[in-house]
């Protein structure tokens, strides 16, 4: 029973909050960016952006671009794969929508100080 009787479409304001959520879950990010990433000129998809999160779709697949500060914590390339993949499996999992690329930009380091020990 596995007929097609209508059309499903995800907008792209739900994958960005998807990304939203995924990103801000993972240890290592502080925050989103206030980067507001550009739609490409001549991208012919859906688009939705905002601050730090832009998602295209075109032709059924979902590219991403994500902008955050980290918190220093981690290694920053150990992170950004870390996002690119957890991004990744979000979406796929969550809309079943195939994802060709996950960029990720690290634009700032915000260090949480530490605890000064007494002497």
């Amino acid at each position: 029973m596995n007929e097609t009787i209508g059309r499903v479409t995800i907008a792209p304001r739900v994958l960005v909050t998807i990304v939203r959520y995924t990103v801000l879950a993972q240890p290592g990010v502080a925050r989103l960016s206030e980067t507001v990433p550009a739609r490409p000129v001549r991208f012919r998809g859906k688009a939705a952006t905002s601050p730090g999160i832009a998602v295209l779709v075109d032709k059924g697949r979902v590219t991403a671009e994500v902008h955050v500060i980290a918190d220093g914590t981690i290694n920053a390339r150990v992170l950004g794969e870390n996002l690119q993949q957890a991004v990744r499996n979000a979406l796929e999992d969550i809309v079943g929508m195939p994802v060709d690329a996950v960029h990720v930009y690290i634009d700032n380091v915000e260090l949480v100080p530490s605890p000064k020990t007494s002497t």
